[in-house]
């Protein structure tokens, strides 16, 4: 069984061994947007039970791992899949990453790429996973495997340095990479970031603030790459929204946050005397949960502020703090997300991680543009965006992302979509 061998294998052999195919095209309704990906199980037309990865072609490959694909002028191709007009997929991850975190996401992601293959592929779509290790080096050696075995399209990499390493290559030959990074300036030169980005996150709640007269915002995060981008993306939005960043106090990440703290919550008493302000912690867990008190205890009246976020406080062990209580921050809409997280937790007896539905939606969308033989850069970039687990998306022609994210808030009981995600993309350029 597929599904089962694939977890057995350690990730060097992965090249040869994870030869993923199905035995059902899915079609999409009309656009706009292409619906790519539902996560929902697949169910036996004939008996009506629901199928798993491991249920697929057992009939035409009983030993996986000894099969012994050969080069045609095309690429590679499988015995089994000989005479078919192939259309392949390289998945570059960090199978063999020193950090264990980073195996586990990688395999997360390589699994969620599995499940829309066995969703919506056909029997002629093959993947060609390859290990870069993290390393920029192996990276470009693995890039170079993919397209000598005739890569019409490359998943990955996970990291925004071996995107921007390889991304010359792939342009070479006219084949796109849709990645994981969300390193903006990895964008672009033929490579488009499918990764949730720190900006689309604040674009989405400051606009949602915006709506509500919220024209004064402030910032108080961690003095990082990640505290620094969510800052000058929230400059950004603050003057397309007519509003302004009044003030910004960055805290050594590993330090104490008192200070700045202090610093901020002066400013924001100040503000609220003259009108609406909200303020921006883009901090996680048990730091975020030291941090955000802070400013009700320096005399802030959070009654009188919105408390703004990011995806980081997607996070139920955060949700009880009573500083929190309000709280926005934008995110997928988890009633999207419902389907493909219980058929992934059924399958593999554990949640999945965000970028293993990040991935799902990729591979969804590779095997759609196959099925519409366009794995081509305006295929890619289609205006009209794509809907999938994670929502609606579309690629801009800079290799950067634009998402329907819903407006998620922060309730005593958990927390719950006080704005949905769009569910069409307007007129005009990406």
């Amino acid at each position: 069984m597929l599904q089962p061998l694939l977890r057995k294998l350690k990730a060097p052999s992965l090249v040869l061994a994870s030869l993923l195919f199905a035995t059902a095209c899915a079609t999409a309704p009309p656009r706009p947007p292409v619906q790519i990906g539902t996560g929902g199980p697949r169910v036996d037309p004939v008996t009506g039970e629901q199928m798993k990865p491991g249920d697929i072609a057992e009939n035409e490959i009983e030993d996986l791992a000894s099969t012994k694909p050969v080069r045609g002028d095309g690429g590679l191709i499988p015995p089994f899949m000989e005479g078919r007009d192939i259309k392949r997929a390289a998945v570059l991850l960090p199978f063999s990453h020193p950090n264990a975190q980073v195996r586990a996401e990688a395999e997360s992601m390589l699994a969620g790429i599995e499940l829309a293959l066995f969703e919506y592929a056909g029997n002629s779509f093959l993947i060609l996973p390859k290990d870069t290790a993290g390393k920029q080096s192996v990276t470009e050696a693995r890039v170079d495997e993919a397209l000598h075995e005739g890569a019409d399209i490359i998943l990955g990499p996970l990291f925004g340095d071996n995107v921007k390493a390889v991304r010359e290559t792939a342009n070479r030959k006219q084949v796109p990479i849709i990645a994981f990074s969300n390193d903006r300036s990895a964008a672009g030169g033929g490579a488009y970031l499918a990764s949730i980005s720190p900006d689309e996150e604040v674009a989405r709640v400051m606009q949602y603030a915006a709506a509500r007269g919220v024209r004064s915002f402030v910032f108080l995060g961690p003095a990082s790459e990640y505290g620094r981008q969510v800052d000058s993306a929230m400059r950004y939005q603050a003057s397309l929204q007519g509003g302004v960043v009044v003030a910004s106090a960055f805290y050594d990440p590993a330090g104490d946050a008192s200070a700045q703290a202090r610093q901020i919550a002066t400013v924001l008493q100040k503000e609220i005397e003259r009108g609406k302000v909200a303020v921006m912690i883009p901090e996680r867990g048990v730091k975020l949960l030291s941090v955000a008190p802070l400013l009700p205890y320096n005399g802030v009246d959070m009654r009188q502020v919105m408390l703004l976020g990011t995806s980081l406080w997607d996070d139920s062990s955060i949700w009880r703090e009573p500083t929190l209580a309000g709280g926005l921050y934008a995110a997928p809409d988890p009633e999207n997300l419902a389907g493909f997280r219980q058929t992934y937790q059924r399958i593999y007896g554990k949640r999945p991680t965000d970028l293993a539905a990040v991935a799902y939606d990729a591979a969804a969308l590779s095997v759609r543009l196959a099925a519409d033989d366009n794995m081509r850069y305006n295929g890619v970039t289609d205006p009209d965006g794509f809907m999938g687990v994670n929502g609606l998306f579309r690629f801009r022609i800079d290799g950067t992302s634009q998402r329907g994210l819903a407006v998620m808030q922060i309730q005593p009981s958990g927390v719950s979509v006080v704005e949905k995600g769009i569910s069409v993309f307007g007129p005009g350029p990406s």
